[in-house]
């Protein structure tokens, strides 16, 4: 299992908190409208995504981890990893994002800390 506290995570949204993506009075072709998270997510400082911040994380309960992959108007995808989640909560992630998603693998620690060592900032 990977350990969180290896990275210096910060958690913006807990668990059952949402987020709206496109205001009321904006139009926009953009799908996902908003989203309520079913862990905990946040950034991970060191790390920076294909938008040029911190890269994200999504933090449960569980032993699992790996990536989604998303579509978003300003980027062609992003990579959204987690760790300790359980089955289930990979399934409410992908549920989540469905309208956005591109992808979603649960990894080995070992590839997981292959894939997310190419986004550590001194790496890039």
């Amino acid at each position: 299992m990977i350990n969180k506290a290896k990275y210096s995570i910060s958690v913006e949204n807990q668990k059952g908190t949402s987020k709206l993506f496109v205001d009321d009075d904006e139009i926009s072709t953009y799908p996902l409208k908003s989203v309520i998270y079913p862990v905990d997510y946040g950034s991970i400082k060191g790390y920076i995504g294909e938008d040029g911040d911190d890269l994200d994380i999504f933090i449960g309960s569980g032993e699992l981890a790996g990536y989604i992959k998303v579509w978003r108007l300003d980027v062609p995808e992003e990579v959204k990893f987690f760790i300790q989640v359980t089955p289930k909560e990979v399934e409410e992630i992908k549920a989540a994002f469905k309208p956005v998603l591109l992808a979603c693998e649960v990894l080995s620690d070992e590839s997981f800390e292959e894939k997310i060592e190419k986004y550590k900032k001194n790496s890039q």
